[in-house]
C-alpha cells in the first residue's frame, strides 16, 4: 500500500492554506486599488467637466449684460448679420455647439448657424424646459436631444432684461460628445468606463454608446410619462441595461453583461447629475496567479532550505549523540582498562608473591624452629630455676616473633590492593622494604647483597606500594639472572639532578640480549619459558611512567644488566 509520510502532508496542507490566505487577501487588495483607481478617476473626471460646464455657463450670462443684443432683442435695432456673426465668433472661441437668442414667444432671432443648412432661425423652442425657467427668471443648465439634430447636449440659458422685464432668452448647447471622445483630457485608464447619470435615472452621457439615454434602473410609468412631457428625449423611449449590484469588503460592485466593476459616484457641481467611473475586476481571479506562482516559488525554496537545515541539524545532533557516545564508550573503555589494569598489578603483585613463596616459607620456618627450640629451653631452666638464662631465652624469642610479624605485615602491605597516591617518599626507607621482601629469594639464589649508600633525605614523588612493586620486580629478575652465575652481586647507585633522582639497579648476571633490548618492556613477552608470564616488566614500565617517570634497561660494559629508573624528587621540582 502506497503511504505518503506526515510531513508531506503537512507541508502540502499548509501550502494550500497560504494560498486560500494569500489569493483572499489578494483579492481585497485587488479590489481596494480598484476602488482607489475608480475614487480618482472620478474626482478627475468631475473637475474636469464642472470647470467646462462653469466655463460654458458663464457665456450666457455674459451675453445677457450686452448692450448690443439688448437693444437688439427689445427690437431697437436690426443688425441681424452683426449679431449673428457675433454669436458665431464666440461660439467657435468657447467651442460650444450653438448660440441662439430666442424672443418671448420662444422663437429663435439670432444664431451662431444661422449660415448652416440645419440654422435655428425661425424655429420656436417655446416648449423647452429651459426656456420657460430661464424665462421665469432662473439660470438653467439642461439635458435634451436636439429637436433637429438629435444629438444630446447640455443647454445653458438665462433671461435677457431691459428695464426689469425679460424681454428674451439666451441659450447655448454643448454636445456631450465633446466630453466623450476626448478620453485623455477625462483622464480614464483602459478598461474602465464612466457615465453621467441625470436625476430622472437616464444616462446622459458615456464612452460606452449602448449604455446612452437607457438607464440601469427600472423606470417606472410614472417616471416615463414625466419623460414624455418634457419631451427631452423627443420620443426616444430609455431601455432598461440589466445591471446586478453587490458589496464586497464594503466595496459596491456592479455586474454588466457578465463584466465585474469597482464602481465610483460623485454629483457635479453645476448640473444636477452624477458622474460614475467603472473600473474592470473581472479578471481579479486571474490576477492572483503571479501572486500564487511567487508564493509556491518561495514556499518550495523556503521549504528546500528548512528541510537542508533540519538535516544539517538532524546530522548535528546526531553527531553529538555519537560523539558523545562515543566519549562514553571511551570512558568506559578505560574505566575497564583501568580494573583490568589494577587486575594485572595485583596479578602481578601475587605472583611475584608466590615465585618468593618458597623463600618467604623458609625465613618464617626458620625463626619458628628456632622459637620452638628456645621454648623447649625456657621450660628446662624454669624446672631448674635459672630465670637469669631463662628471661635471656624469652628476649630472643620475643625477637624472632617480631621478626616473623615484620615479614608477615611486609606481605600484607605489600600484597593488598591500593589507588594511586603520589607523595614524596625517603627513597632509602622505600628500598629497604623491597629488600626484605625479596630476602629470601635472593637468600635462596645465594646473592651478595650490596646495602645502598646514600642520604636519608633524598625523596621520590611515588605511590610507595606500587614504587615497591617495582623494585621487588626488578630485584626479584636479577636475582634469578644470576642463579647460575659465577658471581652473584646486587648493588645500588643513586644519582640527583634537577629536580630528579636515578636510581639504578645492577646485577652481575649474563645480561639481556641484544635483540631482545627493544621488547623487554612489552606485555608477555618473558625469557622464562614456563614460569613467567611475561607482564612484570611491562607493568613496572606502566607504573613508573604513571609517575611521570622513566624505567630503561642497559647491559654493562663489564657484564650483567642495569636498571635505571628516573623519578622526580618532589612535586614542586615536577612542575617547575
Amino acid at each position: 500500500m502506497f503511504f505518503i509520510p506526515k510531513k508531506i502532508i503537512f507541508a502540502f496542507l499548509l501550502l494550500l492554506l497560504l494560498l486560500t490566505v494569500t489569493f483572499w487577501f489578494g483579492r481585497i487588495h485587488d479590489l481596494e486599488q480598484a476602488k482607489k483607481q475608480a475614487d480618482q478617476q472620478v474626482s478627475q473626471l468631475n473637475n474636469y467637466i464642472d470647470n467646462e460646464l462653469a466655463r460654458f455657463a458663464a457665456i450666457p450670462q455674459l451675453l445677457t449684460n450686452n448692450n448690443l443684443l439688448i437693444r437688439f432683442t427689445n427690437n431697437e435695432e436690426e443688425h441681424y448679420s452683426a449679431i449673428n456673426n457675433y454669436l458665431a465668433d464666440i461660439q467657435k472661441a468657447s467651442g460650444a455647439s450653438d448660440i441662439y437668442i430666442l424672443n418671448t414667444q420662444g422663437e429663435v432671432v439670432a444664431s451662431s448657424n444661422w449660415q448652416a443648412d440645419y440654422t435655428f432661425l425661425g424655429s420656436n423652442f417655446s416648449f423647452r424646459p429651459y426656456f420657460k425657467q430661464a424665462f421665469a427668471g432662473e439660470k438653467v443648465a439642461y439635458f435634451a436631444l436636439g429637436q433637429r439634430s438629435k444629438e444630446r447636449g447640455l443647454y445653458f440659458s438665462q433671461a435677457i432684461y431691459h428695464e426689469g422685464k425679460a424681454i428674451g432668452v439666451v441659450a447655448l448647447k454643448v454636445n456631450v460628445a465633446k466630453f466623450e471622445d476626448d478620453r485623455s483630457l477625462l483622464n480614464t485608464a483602459a478598461g474602465s468606463h464612466f457615465y453621467l447619470q441625470l436625476a430622472d435615472n437616464v444616462i446622459a452621457m458615456s464612452d460606452e454608446p449602448n449604455w446612452r439615454l437607457n438607464s440601469f434602473q427600472e423606470l417606472d410609468i410614472a417616471a416615463r410619462r414625466e419623460i414624455n412631457q418634457r419631451r427631452a428625449y423627443l420620443d426616444y423611449q430609455p431601455g432598461l441595461i440589466p445591471l446586478q449590484q453587490f458589496n464586497s469588503q464594503d466595496i459596491t460592485q456592479f455586474k454588466i453583461a457578465k463584466r465585474l466593476y469597482v464602481v465610483a459616484s460623485k454629483p457635479l457641481k453645476h448640473f444636477n447629475a452624477q458622474m460614475s467611473v467603472l473600473v474592470d475586476v473581472s479578471n481579479i481571479a486571474a490576477m492572483q496567479l503571479p501572486r500564487l506562482l511567487w508564493l509556491m516559488i518561495f514556499y518550495c525554496v523556503f521549504i528546500f532550505i528548512v528541510y537542508s537545515l533540519l538535516a544539517r541539524f538532524a546530522g548535528y545532533k546526531k553527531l553529538l549523540y555519537s560523539r558523545h557516545s562515543l566519549e562514553q564508550k571511551v570512558i568506559e573503555r578505560t574505566q575497564a582498562l583501568e580494573k583490568a589494569q589494577t587486575a594485572l598489578v595485583q596479578s602481578a603483585k601475587l605472583a611475584t608473591i608466590g615465585q618468593l613463596s618458597a623463600g618467604i616459607n623458609h625465613e618464617i620456618n626458620q625463626p619458628l624452629c628456632a622459637m620452638n627450640a628456645y621454648l623447649a629451653s625456657a621450660k628446662i631452666l624454669l624446672n631448674k630455676g635459672k630465670l637469669t638464662a631463662l628471661n635471656e631465652n624469652l628476649v630472643i624469642i620475643e625477637g624472632l616473633v617480631e621478626r616473623v610479624h615484620k615479614i608477615v605485615a611486609q606481605l600484607k602491605h605489600f600484597s593488598k590492593p591500593s589507588k594511586m597516591q603520589l607523595r614524596p617518599h625517603p627513597l632509602s626507607a622505600l628500598l629497604n622494604n623491597a629488600l626484605m621482601i625479596t630476602h629470601s629469594q635472593l637468600k635462596q639464589d645465594d646473592i651478595s647483597v650490596i646495602p645502598p649508600q646514600f642520604e636519608q633525605n633524598i625523596t621520590v614523588l611515588v605511590d610507595s606500594l606500587k614504587f615497591e612493586q617495582v623494585l621487588v620486580n626488578v630485584i626479584t629478575n636479577a636475582s634469578q639472572a644470576m642463579s647460575n652465575c659465577a658471581t652473584r652481586q646486587l648493588s645500588f647507585e643513586v644519582e640527583c639532578f634537577d629536580g630528579r633522582v636515578k636510581l639504578s639497579i645492577l646485577d652481575t648476571g649474563s645480561g639481556i640480549e641484544h635483540h631482545t633490548l627493544g621488547s623487554i618492556f612489552e606485555p608477555f613477552y618473558s625469557t622464562k619459558s614456563s614460569t613467567g608470564l611475561g607482564l612484570g616488566l611491562s607493568i613496572s614500565k606502566q607504573i613508573i611512567d604513571s609517575f611521570d617517570g622513566r624505567l630503561s634497561a642497559h647491559n654493562r660494559p663489564e657484564g650483567g644488566a642495569q636498571f635505571i629508573i628516573c623519578l622526580w624528587s618532589t612535586a614542586e621540582s615536577q612542575h617547575d
